[in-house]
């Protein structure tokens, strides 16, 4: 029959899979950083100055006006519980701040008048050279997976043969401090 022919002409198959993975430390960090206009003996503080305060120590820092962005505009008011009133209305600004390493961001913070700071955050981060460390990583789980046939056959005396099929497993590669790139492939 046709099922028996097709049978005994298919070869012996193994699939195994092979896993790799690269720490990197990210070369682009993106910080926001959320001016809000504060009281002082009832008098309001405005965001123009802070903000200009703001600009001043990120030009003292040498940090190009080219890496950072107004992320958010809003404001709100107050809520003043003694009198069960509402209070002030109060501006904010956010900013995105992109950073190479994190030292310059430390001096940021160590410099900012904390008055004026809602908060100050990690947002995300990445590395210029990603897709170039994607591709390295699935180079090595496919030299992984191709070592681990190798390893599974000789245990029964045979070899690799021709490959038949190559699939690469999604990975989900949520935020993570520090970066790491994952792989996954099946032979």
């Amino acid at each position: 029959t046709l099922f028996a022919q097709q049978q005994s002409t298919t070869k012996p198959i193994i699939e195994v899979t092979g896993s790799a993975e690269l720490e990197i430390t990210p070369d682009e960090i993106y910080v926001s950083v959320t001016l809000k206009e504060f009281l002082i003996d009832k008098k309001k503080q405005s965001i123009a100055g802070i903000e200009k305060e703001f600009k001043s120590i990120t030009s003292d820092l040498k940090i190009d006006n080219k890496l950072i962005s107004l992320q958010s505009v809003y404001g709100q008011f107050e809520y003043d519980y003694k009198t069960n009133k509402r209070g002030e209305f109060l501006n904010a600004k956010t900013y995105l701040i992109k950073f190479a390493d994190l030292e310059k961001y430390n001096q940021l913070v160590t410099m900012l008048d904390k008055k004026g700071i809602e908060n100050v955050y990690i947002q995300s981060t990445n590395h210029s050279k990603i897709e170039e460390y994607r591709t390295q990583v699935k180079v090595e789980a496919l030299k992984a997976a191709q070592q681990k046939a190798a390893v599974l056959l000789n245990a029964i005396s045979k070899k690799v043969g021709e490959v038949q099929l190559i699939r690469e497993r999604a990975h989900s590669m949520g935020y993570q401090q520090p970066m790491y790139l994952k792989s996954n492939v099946a032979m």
